[in-house]
């Protein structure tokens, strides 16, 4: 993410929400990314020359006259078998200790990141919870996304899926995950690679 020596900043805001803000620019980018007051962001939304741009820490301080620089490129995330068993944070960057990932650059405009070794699914995978494996049955291969009220034991109940699956790779992105639910994952996560 290399800045241009002659990069416009931009110093007026139109609006402050708790995640979002808005300004008027032209030449700008869905996806683009961009520093607020030294926040990174993300271009959400165009709306002719109306910008709003989602500040990933939250606009908490920020003032309407805060700094925005644009990068001019979307995210991008470099794209090889270094990802097998790593951690990373919500930016790419590894939280592991381990080194930095060589390999292609791949960005979110592209529509799939991974195509490789990808096989139809087809093997099933038991994971106990009789509602999942009568109603919902799971396969490996599949992308599953799981949704729960705050009150049910959901960390668990990915975590028991992800440990009984018997397939060469499982990948794990959360949201919002507190360093709790991080730790939990894992914790129990590395106990499969033992």
């Amino acid at each position: 993410m290399a800045n241009n020596a002659f990069q416009k900043v931009y110093t007026k805001l139109e609006a402050i929400t708790k995640a979002t803000v808005s300004l008027k620019a032209n030449g700008i980018s869905n996806d683009e990314l961009a520093k607020v007051a030294g926040r990174l962001a993300q271009v959400v939304k165009i709306k002719k020359d109306l910008v709003t741009l989602q500040v990933f820490a939250g606009t908490e301080g920020i003032p309407t006259n805060a700094e925005v620089e644009f990068f001019g490129e979307p995210p991008a995330l470099n794209v090889s078998e270094e990802l097998s068993g790593r951690f990373f944070n919500a930016y790419g960057d590894p939280i592991d200790g381990g080194p930095k990932v060589e390999g292609e650059e791949d960005t979110s405009e592209d529509q799939v990141l991974i195509r490789i070794k990808e096989r139809q699914p087809s093997q099933l995978i038991p994971t106990g919870i009789a509602g999942i494996d009568l109603n919902n049955t799971l396969v490996s291969g599949q992308k599953i996304p799981f949704f729960a009220d705050p009150d049910q034991p959901y960390n668990q109940v990915m975590a028991d899926v992800a440990l009984r699956a018997d397939v060469d790779k499982i990948i794990l992105g959360g949201m919002g995950l507190s360093n709790d639910d991080y730790l939990y994952f894992n914790r129990n996560l590395k106990m499969k690679e033992l």
